[in-house]
């Protein structure tokens, strides 16, 4: 093996091994959806997304390295707003406000809950991201949850009033997979 092949190699290994450590998607969160008629759906192996109904539990499960994360999640209480609250509230750039109520609790090893974990995504695939409207409260903070604790508040999107037929709310995997759509609730 030649000098350039050598350092082909170690690079190749460096970027994997970087890659693993920082984040990059593995696939492997799970998820499922429990409530409403009290039924469990067990999300299909390709892809690991499960769709439940605004109102239900969906739990995502992720094991890395022997650390297995399990944390359930559950987003309620879908309620439109035409302005924030408060004397300068501010209207909705692209209809309406569309705040919903969130919930996470942290079954087993840790979990980095956070409103950016969530979008808005319409029918047709247009994805809106959380909207700055501070007067909704109390609002979802990003924190770190350990087994056993919880969190709770209030993610808003700005989305126009078309986009909510069909729409869904989505969540993010956990860990590795931060980055990748693990579940859907249904409007």
């Amino acid at each position: 093996m030649n000098r350039k092949q050598l350092l082909l190699t170690v690079a190749a290994t460096l970027a994997t091994a970087t890659m693993l450590a920082c984040g990059a998607g593995t696939g492997d969160t799970s998820s499922t959806v429990s409530g409403g008629d009290g039924t469990s759906v067990q999300a299909a192996p390709e892809p690991t997304t499960a769709v439940g109904k605004v109102g239900q539990t969906i739990t995502l499960t992720n094991e890395l390295l022997g650390d297995k994360t399990i944390v359930d999640v559950t987003v309620t209480n879908p309620k439109q707003h035409t302005k924030e609250p408060g004397s300068y509230g501010s209207k909705p750039e692209k209809g309406v406000f569309l705040v919903l109520d969130v919930t996470a609790v942290c079954k087993q090893g840790s979990y980095h809950s956070n409103p950016f974990n969530f979008k808005f995504v319409a029918k047709d695939g247009t994805v809106f991201e959380q909207a700055f409207a501070i007067g909704f409260k109390p609002e979802l903070h990003a924190t770190d949850l350990a087994a056993g604790q919880k969190t709770s508040g209030k993610i808003v999107f700005d989305v126009s009033k078309a986009a909510l037929t069909g729409g869904r709310i989505q969540i993010d995997g956990v860990g590795l997979d931060a980055n990748t759509p693990a579940a859907y609730w249904v409007l």
